[in-house]
């Protein structure tokens, strides 16, 4: 059986493709991306959408049955048990370093967020074993780590004893960590910086307390990132704040415009992000440019 997948608009290795790709290569099928000008026809196709704004892809051959899953198609879809168990296939991306959950859901329910709708309340799928294999590198893709306390001292200690370059590419909730979190924390090698986000100017009070936790345990300001939501709920006053406040303490601000199509929301936005421009160049003078 000839197998075509078509990833419509992942950022990165679409975890969902290499889970469907090793199952069907361990039932003997070929597997392959699929390519509409120089491929053979194949008897099935698997479509994986992230994002509803994306376009679909329109390239689908007649007569072929399509199976289209993911966010971008239906926030409900699933992979079947027996394909979600599998190990991903990661030479289907050529990729190097390993991608997995070991948590899904969580205990927020921010009204611009989908995970809630999606995956429910947080829960345990596994550990990083289910989907490492050696790999210097990983991504965990787990939304809020740090609200199930025994599981995230559990993967950073495997983390830790496996000496593994770590991506917590989701975020962790800054609301939510204790000192012994941090002092995990401190001791974890990071591939990236630990993601957190200020999306609220009235949780301050939690976000210097949890970034004063962090940096008295032994993690540096540095290494710190925290995605400052606006246009939400917030005026570009408290934007500003956020911003300046977590510049203040080391800490490096990255903003997530709600609108894109919004003229403030993507200058300020710009402003901050391009960091050469940030240190060097003032919002008010960049703003009156």
């Amino acid at each position: 059986m000839k197998i075509a997948l078509v990833d419509v608009d992942s950022k990165i290795p679409n975890l969902a493709l290499m889970k469907i790709s090793a199952y069907h290569k361990a039932l003997g099928d070929t597997v392959e991306f699929h390519d509409p000008l120089f491929g053979d026809k194949p008897d099935l196709i698997y479509a994986s959408k992230v994002f509803d704004f994306t376009p679909d892809y329109n390239y689908y051959p007649p007569d072929v049955p399509i199976i289209k899953g993911g966010t971008g198609y239906n926030i409900h879809s699933v992979l079947s048990p027996e394909i979600e168990s599998c190990y991903p296939d990661y030479d289907l991306y050529q990729c190097d370093y390993a991608i997995g959950f070991t948590t899904r859901g969580c205990i927020r329910k921010c009204q611009f967020c989908l995970v809630p709708e999606k995956e429910g309340r947080i829960h345990v799928v596994g550990d990083i074993y289910d989907f490492w294999r050696g790999q210097e590198y990983l991504m965990l893709l787990d939304n809020n780590l740090t609200a199930l306390p025994e599981q995230f001292e559990k993967i950073c200690r495997q983390l830790i004893k496996e000496n593994i370059k770590v991506d917590f590419s989701q975020g962790l909730d800054i609301r939510l960590i204790t000192p012994e979190m941090a002092q995990l924390l401190s001791q974890v090698k990071l591939w990236k910086q630990i993601h957190f986000a200020w999306d609220d100017i009235r949780t301050e009070k939690a976000v210097l307390r949890g970034i004063d936790i962090l940096t008295s345990n032994g993690v540096k300001p540095y290494k710190l990132m925290f995605y400052v939501l606006i246009g939400f709920n917030s005026t570009p006053e408290e934007d500003l704040y956020r911003v300046e406040t977590l510049r203040g303490l080391g800490v490096d601000p990255f903003v997530m415009p709600y609108s894109k199509s919004d003229e403030y929301q993507r200058r300020f936005a710009r402003w901050v992000n391009h960091k050469a421009i940030f240190k060097s160049v003032k919002w008010e003078d960049y703003k009156a440019s």
